[in-house]
């Protein structure tokens, strides 16, 4: 067992927009957490990084970090290329890791960081960070509780601004397997998994609207079957528009997620289609729709609307600290990794690409 000092040194492998949008504001609210260092190949980003947000350790690599100072938690926020070889080698200096999705790209590396957690006492987690947005956590509440009634199946639609990611030719993801799903798939996956646990078989269609020769495809649609249920996804890159949206389907009610704008939404069953009856049904929406927007505001104002990387990133560092299983675990990191790596296959098998 790792011996926890009073305060956790952190240190951050990757300077990119998502370490400075999320998880360094993530860490520096927590108290138990001290801020290290940070690590970039880029030293100048990795010295601008450090320098905003007064953090005293640059280094150009891992390993001169990790010889350097003494660690007890690396993050690495990298492409997923590299995330084997850099978790194992901190795990090694006896460090706990967080790492950003996916996991991996391959099921072989993300066993090696697992065997490697498991030689060395070390824990391993992986940013899941859908997961813990609110409206997110109360529907896996509401499902396990039997409100929905039984669980049947899921629709996932999400949209990103062509100009995010595909217009960017060389841009980095281009190169992942699949392309564009490989950088964005592993969050509709890890969503699926958790009502449908386990996806034993998958389909996907894809098209190139755009018809740029760096990104073969920009919009795909998948199908993932569970044992007992199933989840369809519409993935969409061609427009100019950000959208999230999740519908999880009961035999007695439907959960209507609006992630983008953190909203949930309750659907019953229409008792009448008569006047009074049909008005009370759809002045319940409204109610909700409006009181979840009035709550959300209130949060916002008050510094207390959390997103899923915070409370992620708060309850890894719990664990360390309290000795319990991360929030979310190198095995289930490995089973999105296990479904993308269907994903990708079949789509080179459909399309040959």
């Amino acid at each position: 067992m790792i011996k926890v000092t009073k305060k956790l040194r952190v240190g951050i492998v990757g300077c990119g927009s998502v370490v400075q949008q999320m998880h360094i504001p993530a860490f520096l609210r927590l108290k138990d957490v001290v801020l290290q260092a940070v690590c970039d190949k880029n030293e100048n980003l990795a010295k601008e990084t450090a320098a905003k947000y007064r953090i005293p350790g640059v280094y150009s690599n891992l390993s001169d970090m990790l010889s350097a100072e003494k660690l007890d938690v690396v993050d690495i926020c990298t492409p997923p290329q590299i995330h084997a070889a850099l978790a194992i080698e901190a795990q090694q200096h006896n460090c706990h890791v967080l790492m950003e999705k996916p996991m991996a790209l391959k099921t072989s590396d993300c066993d090696e960081m697992i065997n490697a957690s498991n030689r060395n006492g070390t824990k391993l987690c992986i940013i899941h960070n859908r997961l813990f947005d609110p409206p997110f956590l109360k529907a896996r509440e509401l499902v396990t509780d039997g409100v929905i009634g039984d669980f049947i199946g899921m629709r996932i639609f999400l949209s990103d601004h062509r100009d995010e990611m595909i217009m960017k030719k060389d841009y980095w993801i281009h190169k992942l397997p699949g392309g564009l799903v490989g950088e964005t798939g592993p969050h509709l996956v890890y969503m699926s998994l958790a009502f449908l646990n386990r996806v034993k078989n998958v389909d996907i269609y894809a098209k190139n609207f755009l018809e740029h020769s760096w990104a073969p495809f920009d919009e795909f649609r998948i199908e993932l079957e569970g044992e007992k249920a199933m989840s369809s996804i519409t993935l969409s890159y061609a427009g100019n528009r950000h959208n999230a949206y999740i519908d999880i389907l009961g035999t007695e009610r439907i959960l209507h997620l609006d992630l983008s704008n953190r909203l949930l939404i309750h659907y019953g069953k229409k008792v009448s289609s008569r006047p009074i009856p049909f008005a009370r049904y759809f002045s319940s929406i409204s109610s909700q729709i409006i009181g979840g927007v009035a709550a959300n505001a209130f949060k916002l104002m008050t510094g207390k609307l959390k997103l899923g990387h915070e409370t992620l990133i708060e309850k890894f560092i719990d664990s360390i600290l309290n000795n319990h299983q991360p929030p979310v675990t190198g095995k289930e990191g490995r089973e999105t990794v296990r479904v993308m790596e269907m994903i990708v296959d079949r789509l080179r098998d459909k399309y040959g690409v």
